[in-house]
């Protein structure tokens, strides 16, 4: 049976911290200089934070079929619905930012979990070939429907109709699933060639420890036709996210599983990277507690967009700190009574 790996996990701590950074210093700076290269990076790290969650999660289902082959594709279809329905309840309780019938990120998720547990009984070239298609189909479906290049947030809220509504969850929203499901499904790709399953054959050798060259040539072509593309001029967006954009974002993740595979410890609890990896398993109640806490709470006590660029830097490191504390203590109480708990334990219900 696979192990979980710890390194992977450490991957979506990594999103994590950039998720913290970007909602956090948004919400708290009191202005963010568009030249200011501090800035910028904050930008460009923050915006690898969603590509991140997804190409992992594709991964992740990697190894969940190797743990549970048996149940594996009726438990991660559970746990895909009991997400979505998560994702509906979070954006109706944070209307305020992503209006009250808005498609964030956690019903893209739930969804594109959904489509990718469906999808791997396809062999992998199909799966990259779809999921590169998705992200090469966004941009002209967007055009066939008369979408802008660029959306803002009220847009993106505007929900006026079912037929506006199937737009924001296809092409249009916060998280649209074309392009996103895309991603994912490369992630089921990378996660394949990065995490073998091990050999039952006593004389057949397992993973190698080595990144393979299928990897290796995945990550290349996904970096350079991102590159290649933003060189040539086409818009590099992530409202909505632009071809090169998903192009260079994904083929990143890819490397960083390359070598989450063949790090030491990567199935093991290394302390190097624990705080990462447990803040990898409380992901989704880091995303929430994020806007209870850093929106809902400041806006409570008036001190959004509040505070000076340095000061508001300062405060986020302090969050990422806490953050990873919290995880490590969390971590020897295995997690429990976490959102994640809780999703497990709701698509388990579901399936008596």
């Amino acid at each position: 049976m696979a192990a979980r790996s710890n390194t992977l996990d450490a991957l979506r701590g990594l999103a994590v911290m950039f998720m913290l950074e970007v909602h956090l210093g948004f919400w708290w700076a009191r202005e963010l200089p568009e030249g200011d290269p501090l800035v910028g990076l904050g930008t460009a790290l923050g915006g690898m934070a969603a590509p991140l969650f997804f190409t992992v999660a594709g991964a992740g289902l990697v190894l969940s079929r190797q743990r549970e082959p048996g149940p594996f594709q009726a438990k991660n279809i559970r746990r895909g619905a009991v997400l979505l329905a998560m994702g509906l309840v979070f954006t109706l309780v944070e209307r305020a930012i992503y209006g009250p019938w808005g498609w964030g990120v956690l019903q893209c998720l739930g969804v594109s979990v959904i489509i990718s547990t469906l999808a791997m009984k396809a062999g992998p070239a199909a799966r990259a070939g779809a999921g590169i298609a998705l992200m090469a189909a966004a941009p002209l479906f967007r055009n066939a429907a008369g979408i802008p290049d660029v959306l803002f947030s009220e847009s993106m809220m505007a929900i006026p109709s079912i037929s506006a509504y199937l737009s924001s969850a296809t092409l249009s929203g916060f998280f649209p699933l074309i392009p996103w499901t895309g991603l994912m499904l490369i992630g089921t790709v990378a996660g394949e060639l990065s995490f073998p399953a091990p050999s039952r054959n006593p004389g057949v050798a397992g993973p190698s420890g080595n990144i393979s060259w299928p990897m290796a040539l995945l990550a290349a072509f996904l970096v350079f036709s991102g590159t290649a593309g933003a060189a040539g001029g086409m818009p590099m967006e992530f409202f909505p996210p632009s071809l090169p954009f998903c192009l260079l974002a994904s083929g990143l993740c890819v490397a960083a599983i390359a070598v989450a595979s063949v790090l030491p410890g990567r199935h093991s609890n290394d302390k190097r990277v624990r705080p990462l990896a447990s803040a990898g398993r409380l992901s989704l109640t880091f995303f929430v507690a994020h806007h209870l806490i850093g929106y809902e709470a400041f806006s409570a006590a008036g001190m959004m967009r509040s505070f000076d660029t340095p000061v508001a830097l300062a405060m986020v490191l302090f969050a990422w700190a806490i953050a990873l504390a919290v995880a490590v203590v969390w971590s020897t109480k295995d997690y429990r009574y976490s959102l994640e708990w809780l999703l497990g334990r709701l698509a388990d219900r579901a399936s008596k």
